[in-house]
């Protein structure tokens, strides 16, 4: 009995690192496209009779900023995409205290229960022109809930393309590194526009220390490279600036020249 139960556990842990490896790629997707994903989820519980209510058993999730989510869809409102191990990918827009549930708000996309990310990519900005009517409110079925769970882990092994990883369940740290080198290509693209204009911005100098020391995290959090020295170079040009004004300008540009080094 406890040898059954061990292999149902390691059978959990497999299809939550599968799941988790699959949103990581989704989510590469997405950050390719410029979209602020926040956070990734899996949950590879296949045999968890709670999920019999929703007529599912494992899922993942892809999330947004709130800011994000404010701008595209709407003020008080959960949104994002759910990944459903039985119907496949669904966006799903909940307005707060309004009482509907993921289920009742999901427009499913369709296209088989593991598309490639770059057509998840494409469903959600389908999504973003018209919410209310891209993809369908018709839920697909394409496999009974709680079968074939190894099938399933077969299925999604295919996106798991990190091999330098000794721990195959490290998903997280992969979306972690995903993330940062996206903000470090968007920052680095910023940089390198022509003909930026000088735009004066009105700054407390409480709310400049509060930019300076976001940055100071950055570079202290971040991995060791490019975004840590970004952070780095760029707290220091605003730092110097601030003291010396527009004079400063053209003196004070170690981003701008770091930026340049990356091209």
């Amino acid at each position: 009995m406890v040898y059954k139960e061990d292999r149902a556990q390691h059978m959990r842990d497999d299809l939550e690192a599968a799941i988790g490896h699959y949103m990581v790629a989704v989510a590469g997707s997405l950050l390719d496209e410029g979209l602020p994903v926040s956070s990734i989820s899996s949950y590879g519980a296949y045999d968890d009779p709670s999920q019999d209510a929703f007529g599912a058993d494992v899922e993942g999730s892809v999330e947004f900023t709130r800011t994000f989510r404010r701008k595209v869809f709407g003020e008080g409102r959960d949104a994002g995409l759910l990944w459903c191990g039985v119907s496949g990918w669904c966006f799903f827009s909940i307005p707060e205290g309004g009482g509907r549930t993921l289920m009742d708000s999901a427009r499913w996309m369709g296209g088989g229960l593991t598309p490639e990310p770059g057509r998840v990519a494409a469903f959600l900005s389908e999504v973003q022109l018209d919410p209310e009517f891209s993809g369908s409110d018709e839920r697909p079925f394409y496999r009974a809930p709680h079968a074939s769970p190894r099938s399933l882990l077969q299925r999604l092994a295919v996106f798991d393309t990190d091999g330098e990883r000794v721990d195959s369940s490290d998903y997280d740290s992969r979306f972690d590194r995903l993330r940062i080198d996206s903000c470090q290509k968007r920052v680095v693209s910023a940089l390198l526009v022509e003909k930026q204009e000088v735009v004066e911005v009105a700054l407390r100098s409480g709310e400049l220390q509060a930019l300076l020391g976001f940055l100071e995290y950055v570079e202290g959090a971040a991995p060791s490279g490019g975004a840590r020295e970004m952070a780095r170079r760029l707290c220091s040009d605003l730092s110097l600036r601030a003291r010396d004004g527009r004079e400063g300008l053209d003196t004070h540009r170690e981003a701008l020249t770091y930026a340049e080094e990356q091209r």
